[in-house]
């Protein structure tokens, strides 16, 4: 399991860079998830701005649905820019949040494998410069994961659970254990859980590695985006 940093400097047009270049503000973006092959959904944090952003969202083509959650929040869908849809087909987790500004994009990410990684950054290539900035191999995640939860990560992961569009689902994974659906989740989700509250903490931590494969400290730009 690894930790990565990527930095992307996106080349598509995005109505996300659109807008933190014109009022110059870079934001955070929350609870991100793939709808289908076209579109994404998010919520925002657009601050003080957040009526100006409702306005230029909902003009925007690449916008289906906008709505204003609370004082400073907004949950939109929008056509995927493509580097959400990369990261998840190829099994990578985003870590919380990200950050949108102009173009620039930073994100922390956990890969259960270095093909995975390689795999991330060669499509992100397609649609943009990409960096990355730091790799950190995550020591025994083995142990803290039981028998049975270790079992479950490793069959979702060969079956193609995390491929995008999945290529196995939970109940026939399930079945192949000779488990019940319930169980099969509640293993999974545990094992995901413990691993990415193992790879927050830091645990196993050494240097960071650059894409040309030498050691580095955090490098990269200070401001993150998504």
């Amino acid at each position: 399991m690894f930790r990565a940093k990527l930095y992307l400097d996106l080349q598509t047009d995005c109505v996300l860079s659109e807008v933190t270049n014109r009022w110059n503000k870079s934001f955070t973006v929350n609870h991100e998830e793939v709808v289908d092959d076209d579109h994404i959904e998010f919520v925002i944090d657009a601050g003080e701005e957040v009526e100006e952003f409702v306005a230029a969202f909902e003009a925007s083509e690449q916008v289906p649905e906008v709505e204003r959650v609370d004082e400073s929040h907004i949950r939109l869908t929008k056509r995927s820019c493509g580097a959400l849809p990369i990261i998840r087909r190829n099994h990578g987790m985003m870590q919380w949040w990200d950050r949108v500004s102009g173009t620039q994009r930073t994100f922390d990410i956990v890969v259960f494998r270095r093909a995975d990684l390689r795999n991330i950054v060669a499509e992100l290539r397609e649609i943009g410069s990409v960096e990355l900035a730091q790799l950190t191999p995550y020591q025994g995640s083995e142990s803290i994961l039981s028998e049975r939860q270790a079992e479950v990560v490793t069959l979702a992961l060969e079956n193609g659970y995390y491929e995008w569009p999945r290529e196995a689902d939970a109940e026939t994974l399930a079945d192949h254990l000779g488990i019940a659906h319930s169980t099969f989740l509640e293993h999974l989700r545990k094992a995901e859980s413990r691993l990415l509250r193992s790879a927050l903490d830091g645990g196993g931590h050494h240097g960071g590695v650059q894409s040309g494969g030498e050691s580095s400290g955090a490098g990269g730009p200070e401001t993150e985006a998504d």
